[in-house]
């Protein structure tokens, strides 16, 4: 299967929500506005370009940390799959939706400082020890 991988810098324009999913999981949904900059050689001076919104959608434990970590006109970085969605609106026009699937987020360290920190391991059970796992199927571990 071929996706359109990509890499986005954009504002977070409000604060993330969370949704269960019918199999018990969560998806939690940042949007991002991004707009683009040019040089406007008629004016000798820098434009804007038309901002474009982005639903960003974070799953698992990559989810569990934004809503933890990310807030309304924060920068982001963000990579993963980029998608469109179609559906009908109440007054019966069809409407589109620019969509990202994350594989990745992070703070734009260009517009200021971050501070990371690791979520606490889970444990399986009393004498079990901490493993490595994946944090984007929200296995998270020490190694």
């Amino acid at each position: 299967m071929r996706d359109i991988q990509t890499t986005l810098m954009g504002n977070v324009t409000a604060d993330p929500t969370e949704h269960r999913q019918e199999d018990g999981s969560t998806s939690v949904k940042p949007r991002i506005a991004v707009t683009g900059r040019y040089y406007n050689t008629a004016t000798q001076d820098f434009a804007d370009r038309k901002t474009e919104f982005v639903t960003v959608f974070a799953r698992r434990g990559l989810g569990q940390n934004v809503m933890r970590s990310i807030h309304k006109g924060q920068p982001l970085l963000v990579t993963g799959r980029l998608n469109t969605s179609e559906w009908q609106g109440t007054d019966g026009i069809t409407r589109y939706s620019l969509n990202l699937q994350a594989e990745s987020i992070g703070h734009d360290l260009t517009y200021g400082s971050s501070q990371f920190t690791k979520p606490r391991a889970r444990r399986t059970s009393r004498t079990s020890t901490r493993t490595r796992g994946d944090p984007h199927r929200g296995e998270l571990g020490e190694p």
